[in-house]
């Protein structure tokens, strides 16, 4: 065995044109297969350069097909995605775009249609995409404008199939757009495209889009065994048997509302907890704000009674040194009109016996001229001064006492004045602090008015906020009730149970028919379990063949229950079932198969990449590659 690139195969085969003719094989998951040919598929493509996790790399065009679980262009895969490969199952890592084109090759694969291209399963499309296509308009994974090839670059294609007695013809294209209708050779008019599919898929199919695509198509790749899948792969195969697609996509779409009313509940229960912090914390505020103001009022309080106390003390002694001070001014007014009246006296006294010695000056009466010079005279003049000094002095001590009594009036009168300024000034603060007790009092009764304002409104909006959660809380027990119906304990298992009776009961006949010697029981979860003398069996202990004969009688089986699901059903593609089955065993399913299938009532396409016997088919239908092209030939048989 030798390993080369596709590349270097190219140019071997056009040096010599012997890959057909010689026996270059490759790696598929079906064992060594045949190349029946190499061409360049994509000519100066775009180059995807795809990583996986275990560092496999491969160069692609963007519309290559791999397989992940079902066959998915280059360019849709994204970080994370899964792909299967000679290992099993790996992750992309990377998908880029490379900055050069270049001609990228692909090999036609004999029977099996698919490769390992550096350890990556690689395969092609279908028929039945195509019939899917012109019935429908549309192909599961794929956009339109992606599908038409280098061969027919329209998408052009027509369909012919027979109906409620009807000749019905459809044509479909791309690139322009063709959508056509004819019912028993006459041109279909409705109003709309949209209107003329919604009127085949009703009255001339009668089978829904996710219905057809589900049911009509079994495929060895779909049916791996059984008994040995994976949850995963069973999972995909019964939803798609049984038409469960919308049930899925509306669980999908309870599971994103779900999710919402989650988030919601979950923002709601932060906030009613937020809420409820801030309310505890602006009570536990309150309680100190009144403490703490309660025991400073009481200080103050007390603080402002005893000042009070003190300045009502203060005013009494004002008081009681106002009243002696009026005493002071009674007893300074009485001396001073009692030193007024001596000084006037004086004054008076002191004129006479002025007037009385100028006459004594001039030493004659002036009345009758008498002499006035005598001793005798002298005598009364020496009393008269002798007088005039005395009054003189008394006098002096008249103006000197009221002097005294004018100071002492002043200084008491200031005294007084200031008493009184203080008692005015003690007045104003003792007014005060009596507005001030007035102004705690009122307060007391006011005291956290604010903060328990605050409380009101935070507590109204918890209210509002727990009502809100109430609702929510009721949506999310709805629509996780609503997601378990629709999961897999729910409305799933309902349809699996109504039909598990029938399904196991043809199972069995089946297994009789063909020899099988150990009892076949699907469970409520389409768990498939082997039963030999009432005791469950490993399926690990079957031989290969043996298997093989399981898993044909649960096909057999579930064509029998999906006829009955779909009575209008009456076409089925059975692709590669009998890959790695030997020609007897081969011979023996089909004559079963045949019979089975007459029964129904269901036309069979069976598709396979080695001869079949051909007693038990009434056409067929070989396709062959000549220069990049298929080409169709259709045999009648019998």
């Amino acid at each position: 065995m030798i390993k080369c690139t596709l590349g270097d195969l190219f140019e071997f085969n056009a040096k010599t044109g012997h890959v057909n003719s010689l026996n270059f094989s490759t790696q598929t998951r079906w064992g060594l297969k045949k190349i029946n040919g190499i061409a360049i598929t994509a000519k100066n493509s775009k180059q995807h350069k795809v990583r996986l996790s275990s560092g496999k790399e491969i160069i692609a065009s963007p519309d290559h097909l791999f397989w992940a679980n079902d066959w998915k262009k280059t360019k849709h895969f994204n970080i994370g995605d899964s792909i299967e490969t000679i290992d099993g199952i790996e992750t992309v890592i990377e998908n880029t775009i490379l900055a050069d084109r270049c001609d990228l090759y692909d090999i036609e694969v004999d029977e099996v249609h698919e490769f390992y291209a550096n350890g990556i399963v690689s395969h092609n499309s279908s028929l039945a995409r195509v019939i899917t296509y012109l019935c429908y308009g549309k192909v599961e994974g794929s956009n339109l404008k992606d599908l038409p090839n280098r061969v027919n670059r329209e998408m052009w294609g027509r369909i012919v199939l027979e109906s409620k007695g009807n000749h019905v013809e459809i044509e479909r294209g791309i690139n322009p757009g063709i959508f056509n209708v004819k019912i028993n050779r006459t041109e279909y008019d409705v109003a709309g495209k949209t209107n003329l599919q919604d009127f085949l898929e009703s009255e001339i199919f009668e089978i829904p889009y996710h219905v057809f695509k589900n049911v009509i198509i079994l495929s060895v790749n779909d049916f791996k065994s059984f008994i040995t899948m994976s949850n995963r792969d069973k999972k995909a195969i019964v939803d798609r048997i049984f038409g469960f697609s919308i049930i899925n996509e509306m669980r999908e779409v309870i599971k994103l509302k779900r999710k919402v009313v989650m988030d919601e509940i979950r923002t709601l229960d932060d906030e009613i907890r937020t809420l409820e912090d801030s309310i505890s914390s602006v009570e536990e505020k309150i309680k100190y704000v009144e403490a703490s103001k309660r025991e400073r009022d009481e200080s103050k309080i007390q603080e402002l009674k005893d000042r009070l106390l003190d300045m009502n003390s203060s005013k009494e002694k004002l008081k009681e040194a106002a009243s002696k001070l009026r005493e002071k001014l009674q007893q300074y007014d009485q001396e001073n009109r009692s030193a007024s009246s001596r000084k006037a006296q004086a004054k008076a006294e002191i004129n006479s016996t002025k007037r009385e010695l100028k006459l004594y000056d001039n030493h004659e009466c002036p009345t009758c001229q008498s002499p006035l010079d005598t001793d005798f005279h002298h005598g009364i003049k020496a009393e008269k001064e002798a007088g005039l000094e005395r009054l003189t002095e008394t006098l002096k001590q008249a103006e000197e006492e009221s002097v005294r009594i004018e100071e002492g009036l002043t200084k008491v009168r200031e005294q007084s004045r200031q008493v009184s300024i203080k008692a005015g000034q003690l007045d104003t603060q003792m007014e005060a602090m009596k507005r001030e007790l007035v102004r705690i009092a009122k307060e007391k009764s006011e005291d956290g008015g604010h903060l328990r304002q605050l409380v009101k409104d935070f507590t109204g909006k918890k209210t509002v906020k727990s009502n809100k959660k109430t609702e929510t809380d009721g949506e999310n027990y709805y629509l996780t009730a609503l997601e378990g119906i629709l999961g897999e304990d729910g409305i799933k298992n309902l349809a699996i149970r109504s039909i598990l009776p029938s399904f196991n009961n043809n199972i069995m006949l089946m297994g009789k028919e063909m020899g099988i010697p150990f009892g076949i029981l699907f469970d409520e979860k389409f768990n498939c379990m082997l039963y030999h003398l009432g005791e469950e069996i490993s399926p690990r202990t079957l031989s290969t063949g043996e298997k093989k004969k399981v898993d044909f009688v649960i096909i057999m089986a579930l064509i029998k229950m999906i006829k009955n699901r779909f009575p209008g059903l009456n076409i089925l593609f059975l692709d590669e079932i009998f890959s790695s089955i030997d020609a007897s065993g081969v011979y023996h399913i089909i004559e079963i198969l045949h019979q089975i299938i007459r029964e129904v009532g269901i036309n069979t396409f069976v598709i396979n990449h080695t001869v079949l016997p051909s007693e038990y088919f009434d056409k067929k239908v070989e396709i062959t590659k000549d220069g990049g092209f298929s080409e169709f030939s259709i045999e009648a048989i019998g």
